[in-house]
């Protein structure tokens, strides 16, 4: 796996050197059979160093090196056929530079390598890679895409298109982290319209036919596999240490997913886009899979082993997994509230967000070890609002984003226990909400922001404190650090109260 890991560090290099020669003279400008080909793109590179203790699921100091090199390419063939094309490579150095240190590999975090050290996979180096045409009135896009309907941050309720990677977990990254490109066509129509009320109307029909099958990729339990960021997971076995409780490991999953083109995994989007009276607002309609799988419990017994660093035993259990059915109607809406257009606070009205969905028969753990569906609700109010506080800062603004979330099921007996993703309770009425404020100073090159997500719930919290300086239009510097905490055992963030830690991340674009 190292000779692997050695390979791509050659080829990262060299990308970097060919970044630095070229970036002060910003974007590449191709003159390509008369047509200009442009290339951009960007590297960040960070590490983390965790404050969380010294437990068997985090690793005290450096933790991390992660890093992510972007390349892009946009080309118009035409005056109406656009070509664009993105490469990523993403990985963690720190299992090269950590992979012989004891605690590391006493702690299983090693055995994670292939998983979290270097996507070497053309499936994940190959980002977006689409035509885009256009005819008059439609726009047809074939390729590999995202396809973004939501209106609020990190509560993805309406972009269910689109799966979401999550494995290296809440470093320097934005809640929602990164959206993964799947092969989709795409075709959108716009009316022209001349009503004093209905300045925009479109319509836009979206088919995915499976080319490649991709679900969330989410943190997982299990050292081996998640490494730092495995959430802490237990098994109370109620004696003495080591045996008070074992470690849950990794999840053994006997999955059933589509393979490639197979119908069971089609999917297919319509959004209804109208500006009336200057608000946005969106009728949307979903059929296809869930994103994230359901599991039942096999009846066999689990794996067992003992760990290295505190002798507890680690429970590696055995499921059955599928992804179910998800079909849902929804609606979004985006206006301004013009009535608190206060010269006061700067003159600047806030943004109203609407976003919500009703989902039929979607699919659910429940504490009998079985699948039960049920029909549910998500929903969500945002409101983001540029105000002035000259005694704090004269010269720029603060922006100030809050959100509330609602998830709720429908019809579901009392005595039901529902799950999801291997154990995460689901009660009868959910709610999240999240705040974030952020301004600049010294010409809009430091920016301070705070960002706090809350599962009330169940009880606990995400904080994020972040200071980012703008040193050139090149060069960017990230300071930061992240904090959870949780009361509910296994639930909500306590499973990654050890995985408080400060950041620091570089940034080249070009």
């Amino acid at each position: 796996m190292f000779k692997k890991g050695r390979r791509f560090v050659v080829f990262s290099l060299v990308m970097f050197v060919l970044m630095v020669a070229v970036g002060s003279a910003g974007a590449i400008d191709i003159d390509l059979g008369g047509k200009n080909l442009k290339i951009s793109g960007f590297l960040n590179q960070g590490a983390s160093y965790g404050i969380g203790g010294d437990e068997y699921d985090n690793k005290e100091g450096f933790q991390s090196a992660y890093y992510d090199l972007l390349l892009e390419a946009e080309y118009w063939a035409t005056d109406d056929l656009k070509i664009f094309v993105s490469g990523m490579m993403s990985g963690d150095w720190a299992y090269d530079i950590l992979h012989d240190n004891h605690e590391w590999e006493q702690k299983g975090f090693s055995e994670a390598y292939d998983e979290l050290a270097h996507d070497t996979e053309f499936r994940d180096i190959l980002q977006e890679a689409h035509l885009t045409w256009n005819i008059g009135d439609f726009r047809f896009r074939v390729g590999k895409q995202i396809v973004s309907w939501g209106e609020t941050d990190g509560f993805r309720i309406m972009d269910q298109i689109n799966p979401v990677d999550q494995r290296r977990g809440l470093t320097d990254v934005e809640f929602e982290s990164s959206i993964l490109p799947i092969w989709l066509i795409r075709g959108e129509y716009y009316w022209q319209t001349d009503s004093t009320w209905l300045q925009d109307l479109s319509l836009e029909l979206v088919f995915n036919p499976n080319a490649d099958f991709q679900a969330n990729r989410n943190i997982v339990p299990g050292n081996d596999t998640a490494g730092v960021w495995a959430p802490h997971l237990e098994a109370g076995l109620g004696g003495p240490y080591p045996f008070d409780y074992a470690h849950v490991g990794h999840f053994n999953i006997d999955m059933d997913e589509p393979g490639s083109w197979d119908s069971d995994g089609f999917e297919y989007g319509v959004r209804l886009r109208g500006v009336i009276l200057d608000n946005i607002v969106t009728l949307n309609y979903f059929y296809g899979l869930n994103n994230d799988y359901v599991v039942t419990g096999k009846p066999v017994p689990p794996n067992v082993s003992v760990s290295d660093y505190d002798d507890r035993m680690i429970i590696d259990p055995y499921f059955n997994g599928e992804y179910s059915l998800f079909r849902t109607v929804g609606a979004t809406f985006t206006g301004d509230f013009e009535s608190l257009n206060i010269s006061a606070l700067g003159g600047v009205a806030p943004v109203l967000r609407l976003e919500g969905f009703y989902g039929f028969s979607n699919t659910f753990e429940t504490s009998m070890n079985t699948l039960e569906q049920f029909d549910e609700v998500r929903m969500a109010v945002g409101v983001d609002w540029k105000i002035k506080v000259p005694f704090l800062n004269p010269r720029a603004f603060f922006f100030i984003s809050s959100q509330l979330y609602y998830r709720g099921i429908v019809d579901c007996p009392d005595d039901y226990l529902l799950t999801e993703k291997g154990g995460f309770w689901v009660e009868d009425d959910n709610f999240q909400t999240s705040f974030m404020i952020s301004t600049t100073y010294f010409h809009n090159k430091l920016e301070p922001s705070f960002f706090w997500l809350r599962d009330i719930t169940q009880n606990s919290s995400f904080f994020r404190l972040q200071l980012k300086y703008e040193y050139s239009d090149v060069w960017n510097l990230t300071l930061g650090a992240s904090l959870f905490d949780g009361k509910t055992l296994t639930q909500g963030f306590e499973p990654l109260e050890n995985k408080d830690h400060v950041y620091c991340t570089v940034g080249f674009r070009f």
